[in-house]
């Protein structure tokens, strides 16, 4: 089964107590940049990968401005 564009999402979960991020995501693109960086999904299923991440080991990007979790 494809996924069309618009069903290729990610979220990313965390709070301000914790540590790590839970991220999801059902685009290979993003799911190969994770595992370039090192990191292994926690759990996969056919189209989809779930990767527990630092929650300082990332940087969210955006037209006009970048913020650094953490």
């Amino acid at each position: 089964m494809m996924l069309s564009e618009e069903e290729k999402e990610t979220v990313i979960q965390f709070d301000e107590s914790g540590t790590t991020a839970t991220v999801y995501t059902a685009s290979w693109n993003v799911a190969r940049s994770f595992k370039r960086a090192g990191y292994q999904p926690v759990k996969k299923t056919k189209g989809a990968w779930w990767f527990e991440i630092p929650v300082g080991a990332f940087t969210i990007q955006g037209s006009k401005q970048t913020t650094t979790i953490g």
